[in-house]
C-alpha cells in the first residue's frame, strides 16, 4: 500500500492512506510568523497544531475570534523532537515529514498535551496571561508516541512503534507524572508488511465515562478496535480485539449515547473505492463493542472524525489524494446512533481545489469547524476554517496563509 514519491506518482498521483504526495503544490514558500505572545484583544478561543519538526518540534498557537476566523499568535518550543518515518504513500528520504494520526494535539481545559513522537515524549503547555509556556516534558513510556487523549486529570498516550500504551496523571498546572501499572500492549503487533511498519496504530480516546480506552489499528488486516477496560484505579486490562465493520479503522469519537463513531478505509486507496463511517455500541461494563450503522463516506480514505458538542453531527474527512479532491462527509446521528449522509463539502470552492486535508478540530461552542490542508516539501501547510450551520452543513469563511511548517500535524480547539 506504500507508494513511493517518485516522477510517475506525481504525473498520476496514487490516492494513499490518509498521507499522499503533495510535492507538486509547494511551490508558494514562505516562512511562517508569530504574532504577539499575549491573546490578541478580541480572541474568544484558540486552536493549536504542532510542526513536527526535527530536532525541534513547536506547537503553534492562532488566536480565534468570534466569526471563527484565526490568526497565528506564537510559536512555542515542546522541548521535544518530532518524527518522521515511513507512511502508506509517504516514503520520502528519511521518512514522512508529518504524523498520520489522529490526537496528535489536544487540549483540557487551559492545558495543551502534545506528542514529540521524534524523541519519545509528551510536552504538557499551559496558557498564561502572557501567552502558551511549556510546563512538562516526560518520557512516554514506549516509542514514536503519535497519540493522546485525557479525561479528569488523566493522560493516556499511543506509542506506535511499541504497539502499546501508557497512562500519567497531570495536575491543574500540567505537571505530568507516569502511572504505574498502566503500561499495556496491543492486542496484535502490527504488520510488518506495511509501510511504517509500527506505525499502524492511528488513535487512542477515552469514552464519554473515562472507562473505557478505544484504539484503532490498521493491521494486522482486516484491522482491529481495541478496547482496555479501566479499573477504579485509571490502570487498564488486557486488550480486547474487534474486528471493525469494515477494514482499516482509522479516527473515531464518542456521540452524545456514548456510542462510537469510526472512519474506516474499504480497501488500498490506490484502488479509488470510497470508504465509510461506522458507529458501534459501546458497553462500557464489558468492553464490547455492537455494530449499529455502516454508511459510505462518498470519498477516499476516510480517517479524521469529530462529532459536535450537542452530538447531532458528525464530520468525517476524505483525506484524498488526487482526483477527486479531499471533501469532509457531513452526517446527522439519530437517537440511536444510526447515520444520516447529509452531503459532501464542495470540491470546487473559494480556497480552490484541494489536492488533501487531515486532521479537524471543532470550537468549543461547535459553531466552526477547521481542517488542516498540510503540506509536505515546504512552508505552505494551511488551516481552513468553515462555520457549521444549523443544519449541519459547511460553509467556507476562510483560511490562514499558506505558510505553515512543512509536516504540520493534529489540530485541537477550544
Amino acid at each position: 500500500m506504500g507508494v513511493k514519491l517518485t516522477a510517475s506518482t506525481f504525473r498520476h498521483p496514487a490516492r494513499t492512506l490518509c498521507l499522499f504526495a503533495l510535492a507538486l503544490a509547494v511551490l508558494a514558500l514562505g516562512p511562517a510568523t508569530a504574532a504577539a505572545k499575549k491573546p490578541a484583544k478580541g480572541s474568544v478561543g484558540a486552536v493549536y497544531s504542532e510542526t513536527n519538526g526535527v530536532p525541534d518540534n513547536e506547537v503553534i498557537v492562532f488566536d480565534r475570534k468570534s466569526n471563527g476566523k484565526l490568526k497565528q499568535r506564537e510559536l512555542v518550543n515542546t522541548g521535544g523532537a518530532g518524527g518522521l518515518a515511513p507512511q502508506p504513500g509517504c516514503t520520502l528520504p528519511g521518512g514522512c515529514p508529518m504524523l498520520d494520526t489522529q490526537g496528535e494535539v489536544i487540549t483540557k481545559g487551559r492545558l495543551v498535551f502534545a506528542v514529540n513522537a521524534g524523541s519519545d515524549t509528551i510536552s504538557a503547555l499551559r496558557e498564561t496571561s502572557k501567552g502558551l509556556k511549556l510546563v512538562s516534558e516526560v518520557r512516554s513510556r514506549g516509542d514514536f508516541p503519535n497519540s493522546l487523549t485525557a479525561h479528569g486529570r488523566i493522560l493516556y498516550v499511543l506509542n506506535s512503534h511499541s504497539d502499546s500504551i501508557a497512562g500519567f496523571t497531570f495536575s491543574r498546572k500540567g505537571k505530568l507524572r507516569f502511572l504505574r501499572g498502566s503500561r499495556e500492549d496491543l492486542s496484535s503487533p502490527a504488520d510488518p508488511a506495511l509501510v511504517g511498519g509500527g506505525l499502524t496504530p492511528r488513535q487512542i480516546g477515552f469514552d464519554n465515562s473515562g472507562r473505557v480506552l478505544v484504539v484503532s489499528l490498521l493491521s494486522p488486516l482486516p484491522g482491529s478496535i481495541d478496547t482496555f477496560k479501566l479499573n477504579k484505579r485509571h490502570r487498564p486490562g488486557a486488550a480486547q480485539g474487534h474486528a471493525p465493520t469494515t477494514p482499516l479503522p482509522f479516527g473515531f469519537a464518542f456521540d452524545r449515547h456514548n456510542n462510537l463513531v469510526m472512519s474506516q478505509v474499504s480497501a488500498p486507496p490506490e484502488l479509488a473505492m470510497d470508504g465509510n463511517t461506522a458507529t458501534y455500541d459501546l458497553n462500557t461494563r464489558t468492553g464490547g463493542l455492537t455494530p449499529i450503522d455502516t454508511e459510505s463516506s462518498h470519498g477516499v480514505a476516510p480517517c479524521w472524525v469529530v462529532v459536535t458538542k450537542g452530538g447531532h453531527y458528525a464530520f468525517v474527512v476524505n483525506t484524498g489524494g488526487g482526483a477527486p479532491n479531499a471533501t469532509i462527509a457531513d452526517y446527522s446521528l439519530s437517537s440511536g446512533s444510526a447515520l444520516t449522509f447529509l452531503g459532501l463539502t464542495p470540491e470546487n470552492n473559494a480556497n480552490g481545489d484541494e489536492f488533501a486535508r487531515t486532521d479537524e478540530a471543532l470550537s468549543r461552542d461547535s459553531k466552526y469547524l477547521y481542517a488542516l490542508k498540510p503540506g509536505l516539501m515546504g512552508p505552505v501547510s494551511q488551516v481552513d476554517i468553515y462555520r457549521v450551520n444549523s443544519d449541519g452543513s459547511l460553509t467556507l469563511v476562510g483560511n490562514t496563509p499558506a505558510n505553515g511548517a512543512p509536516g504540520q500535524s493534529g489540530l485541537a480547539a477550544r
